[in-house]
């Protein structure tokens, strides 16, 4: 970027997003800094904090992309799926299949801490409602549309399906033979919905 060339903050913005994205996708959070993200669009790091406060808030604007690809992605799974337990497999499927795919990304957006005394933004947190909202939504049915019970479903769903992708991605899972996560992961959601079927 030259010495005195005018700088449009959105263009700006995005460029300082798609770089820390790449950065994140190629060698993970942990080597995602403000001075490597100037370095590479070729700016002052002050220029930066013009557009963002800190890498956290960066950190925060890539998890609400993610989750918004996330969010797409599990809807595609399970459309036109009629039956309701078959639809959750897919979307575990689905879960299990993004994760491994955008493994560095999926790794920021469960993995990062917010700093103290900041809590999250509204978009951010609309966005994780959302993502519960999808699945609950699905489960609802077969828990006779109860909405705490499908609520509750779905967080014990993530919590259980987060464990399988985090050993699977950490490669923890051969130590034990187990099957496949995606095994794994339809097993886990058809035995625990339908155990909520019996109850």
């Amino acid at each position: 970027m030259a010495r005195g060339q005018k700088i449009d903050h959105q263009e700006l913005h995005t460029t300082i997003l798609n770089v820390a994205t790449q950065i994140i996708k190629d060698e993970g959070m942990k080597c995602l800094s403000i001075r490597k993200i100037a370095k590479k669009i070729g700016c002052a790091v002050g220029t930066l904090y013009n557009v963002f406060n800190s890498i956290d808030d960066i950190f925060l604007s890539i998890n609400v992309a993610t989750m918004t690809r996330l969010h797409k992605q599990l809807q595609q799974e399970a459309q036109g799926e009629p039956d309701p337990l078959a639809a959750m497999i897919l979307l575990g499927r689905g879960y299990v299949a993004f994760s491994r795919d955008n493994y560095h990304l999926w790794s920021l957006l469960v993995d990062h801490k917010m700093q103290l005394g900041r809590t999250l933004p509204e978009n951010v947190q609309g966005k994780i409602d959302d993502l519960f909202l999808l699945v609950s939504g699905m489960v609802a049915p077969l828990v006779s549309n109860d909405r705490e019970k499908a609520d509750q479903a779905a967080k014990v769903l993530w919590a259980s399906l987060h464990g399988v992708c985090s050993l699977a991605m950490s490669g923890k899972l051969d130590t034990v033979k187990a099957e496949a996560a995606d095994v794994l992961a339809e097993s886990l959601v058809r035995n625990y919905l339908l155990g909520l079927q019996v109850k």
